[in-house]
């Protein structure tokens, strides 16, 4: 599957999750009263991404009724959304191993979520292996994502040109905040503590400034240069206000990152206005 391939609007069926996980997830619970259609999602998303240029994959998981929603399916090159991935993999060896993480390797998780550092990345990258993120990706059940590494930054090889679908990452996130049997409880706390406080000029996409100081946002974004458009990711969790769902949103912007950073926010924070009651 290459880069520009499509999975398909809504292409992405709910039983991907697996049986087990549907259980997990609390899939079983009915819609509650005065809750927000997808239909009703689907209207006002679309027409504001008509307005705007570029590409946008979204995806979300309310937890209040156990729903989903997809719009615009598409493959995406990671970027540095992949850190989430990579540090669940850190962990999960380092337990495996049975020891504790070091010293240097909480200095380097620090610098790698917090201020989105390559170089820790590439450190921690190479600890772990290439192997092991793509075991950790396969225990996650992340299908559609295709997990590269050990090529300098910018060659076809480097981690942050690994390739994922809203949909697999909205597991991923979903899975760190509901739980799944590759983590653990401590290690999915662990996860979330360090997205939950990303440095300022990091919070936007699915949490956006306008409305970051009214919940406990989790975050983590991935951005860079790329032919056909400059690539913007997002990857959180959102609860507080009534709401509490995770979202992710990857994107090609062809007007350069500042647009691209604005057409994510305008979205979220439609996303984040609709939700005020429940997705049907």
């Amino acid at each position: 599957m290459n880069d520009n391939s499509t999975i398909g609007r809504r292409g992405v069926v709910l039983g991907a999750l697996g049986a087990g996980s549907l259980t997990a997830l609390g899939l079983a619970r009915a819609p509650q009263a005065g809750a927000v259609t997808t239909a009703r999602l689907d209207s006002v998303v679309s027409a504001y991404l008509r307005s705007r240029g570029g590409t946008v994959g979204v995806a979300l998981w309310d937890n209040r009724s156990g729903r989903q929603y997809s719009y615009n399916s598409f493959q995406n090159e990671t970027l540095s959304t992949i850190k989430v991935l990579i540090l669940c993999t850190v962990l999960r060896v380092s337990r495996e191993q049975n020891r504790p993480l070091t010293a240097n390797q909480r200095y380097l998780i620090g610098r790698m979520m917090d201020f989105s550092d390559n170089a820790a990345t590439d450190t921690l990258f190479a600890q772990v292996g290439l192997a092991n993120v793509q075991r950790v990706a396969r225990l996650f059940g992340l299908t559609y994502t295709v997990v590269r590494g050990g090529g300098a930054a910018g060659t076809a090889n480097w981690w942050g040109y690994s390739t994922t679908i809203p949909w697999d990452w909205l597991k991923l996130a979903t899975f760190l905040v509901n739980g799944h049997p590759a983590i653990t409880s401590a290690e999915r706390t662990y996860v979330r503590s360090w997205m939950s406080h990303v440095t300022a000029s990091q919070v936007w996409g699915v949490v956006t400034p306008s409305f970051a100081p009214m919940v406990n946002a989790e975050v983590k974004n991935g951005w860079g240069p790329r032919t056909g458009g400059y690539r913007l990711n997002s990857i959180g969790h959102i609860k507080g206000y009534g709401r509490d769902y995770q979202a992710v949103m990857l994107s090609r912007s062809p007007n350069g990152f500042n647009y691209g950073r604005d057409t994510l926010n305008g979205l979220s924070s439609i996303i984040f206005r609709e939700l005020a009651t429940p997705l049907a």
